[in-house]
Parts: structure tokens; C-alpha cells; sequence
């Protein structure tokens, strides 16, 4: 092999590696609590639907 041949190669293996050391970089991130979406698992509310149905909507405050 020459010098010629082997660096395709060389740049076809540093790629994978780095995107394998990303996909690893990504994963050990969104595993920590604090970096995810802070609505993940939690229910969305309509407050204005509450509001025309003629119930007070929990843990809001009218705007003064």
C-alpha cells in the first residue's frame, strides 16, 4: 500500500470515530436530568378552555 491509498482510509476511519465519539458525547448529555426539556413527562393545560368553561385553573394568577 502507498501513501496515496491510505489516506481515503485514514479520513474514512478518523469519521467514524468521531462520530462515534459523539453519538457517546450526546447520549452521557441528555442522560443528565437537567439538560432535558423541562415539560418531558408532564401534561400540558389549556388554561384559556378552563377559563371559558367557568373554572378557576389551578396554580394561575389573573394578570392585574
Amino acid at each position: 500500500m502507498s501513501a496515496s491509498e491510505l489516506v481515503p482510509i485514514l479520513g474514512l476511519v478518523t469519521l467514524i470515530i468521531a462520530l462515534i465519539a459523539a453519538a457517546i458525547a450526546l447520549t452521557k448529555f441528555l442522560r443528565k436530568p437537567s439538560n432535558r426539556h423541562p415539560m418531558d413527562h408532564r401534561e400540558e393545560r389549556n388554561v384559556a378552555a378552563d377559563i371559558d368553561a367557568g373554572r378557576a385553573p389551578k396554580n394561575h394568577s389573573p394578570r392585574r
